[in-house]
């Protein structure tokens, strides 16, 4: 397959990121535009007291009330995802990482229904992209199907639709950081409407041939879900400052599902940025 290429305007950051909305828009031009996210307080003045973002020299840190979280993919012998809260006919046609983002988002939530999503996938269902241009490529017309579930938001869509919910959902995608900015877009939506519960999911597998290999994806797919909502009995501390370091070597996700196992601070690191999690008992202080 020829390799192509979509130039980036440098005027988009600015374009695109402005008022409380515009906020993950940045985290999503993160693999290019780096240098924009050292810290999200000095490039969206108004973050830090729109959400009461603590801000630290070079970084921010937060704290997530976590009620359930659920994972899969992360050890060996995990055995199928159970979606079968999804119909059959639409079941047969879902991805390994669409079923690992269902799985984990239902066993989170389970009937709760009116739930905001942030959903955080890195390449998303860049499979499902790849094989349709292999198929271009040989003469042969896109499937319908398989166009309709190759956005980054398929899996969100698919989870509202099975459970006929109609609360609002956002996908994005930030690199290697691309957990972490889903957690933080996450903690910005919940903080704005506290009373209602939010769910977060991040699935994500490696970059398909031909792509090569990129540094902190997992080796196969992965998914992780929090519900957060006020009381939960345990807390998520979030932080991250800049950092120049290598760059990273395992997932980012597995690193604050580490954390939740109950491992003390863990930290992440690549060229960009130090993350850190722990959790600890009881409400958000």
């Amino acid at each position: 397959m020829p390799a192509c290429s979509w130039p980036l305007r440098p005027e988009w950051p600015r374009a695109r990121a402005h008022g409380p909305a515009g906020h993950a828009c940045l985290a999503g031009l993160a693999p290019h535009f780096s240098p924009w996210i050292v810290s999200l307080p000095s490039v969206y003045p108004n973050l830090a007291a729109s959400a009461r973002l603590p801000a630290a020299p070079g970084g921010s840190a937060w704290q997530l009330p976590v009620a359930a979280w659920a994972a899969w993919g992360f050890a060996a012998g995990g055995g199928d995802p159970d979606i079968g809260f999804i119909p059959p006919l639409l079941r047969r046609r879902l991805s390994p990482l669409a079923r690992a983002a269902l799985a984990v988002a239902h066993a989170c939530c389970g009937d709760l229904q009116g739930l905001p999503m942030v959903y955080a996938s890195r390449h998303g269902e860049l499979a499902r992209t790849v094989e349709m241009l292999d198929g271009m490529a040989g003469g042969e017309a896109p499937s319908p199907t398989t166009f309709s579930l190759s956005v980054l938001n398929a899996a969100a869509g698919v989870f509202s639709i099975a459970r006929g919910d109609m609360a609002p959902a956002t996908a994005l995608a930030a690199g290697a950081e691309t957990f972490g900015f889903g957690l933080l877009e996450a903690w910005l939506r919940f903080s704005a409407d506290p009373a209602r519960p939010l769910l977060y999911v991040y699935a994500d597998a490696p970059a398909p041939p031909p792509l090569p290999a990129r540094a902190g994806d997992p080796s196969g797919v992965v998914a992780l879900a929090l519900l957060l909502q006020v009381g939960a009995p345990q807390t998520l501390c979030t932080a991250f400052h800049a950092a120049a370091s290598n760059a990273a070597q395992s997932p980012q996700a597995a690193a604050c599902l580490a954390a939740l196992g109950g491992a003390d601070c863990v930290a992440w690191q690549d060229e960009h940025r130090t993350w850190t999690w722990h959790l600890q008992a009881g409400a958000p202080a």
